[in-house]
């Protein structure tokens, strides 16, 4: 009596892996994020926060603007450009900014 042939089994990708890591090449690494050096950080850091109290007063300057075709306005448009682009500024800065430390009361 002949047996019956063994069913082969399919390679399984898991989700996610490229066809090169399912045959067994390394997979990428991202480059490394340059560091900011130490000498530069201060002024970095300054400067960024002179920009966001200007643009800050900007906002309140213009929220508070009383003309009826402020949409019509090169200067309010441009200043809006602004605004959103230091908001997405001021939202990657945080995500590489580390938490901030509790507070400790205890010396």
């Amino acid at each position: 009596m002949a047996s019956a042939p063994t069913p082969r089994k399919r390679a399984v990708r898991k989700a996610g892996s490229t066809q090169a890591q399912a045959i067994g090449a390394p997979a990428p690494v991202a480059p490394e994020a340059a560091a900011i050096p130490e000498e530069y950080r201060d002024e970095l850091a300054a400067l960024m926060q002179e920009l966001l109290l200007k643009t800050h007063e900007l906002s309140f300057e213009y929220s508070t603007l009383e003309c009826e075709k402020v949409t019509e306005c090169p200067l309010a448009q441009k200043a809006k450009e602004l605004f959103r682009v230091v908001k997405k500024l001021t939202e990657l800065v945080r995500k590489f900014a580390p938490p901030p430390s509790q507070p400790s009361y205890i010396r």
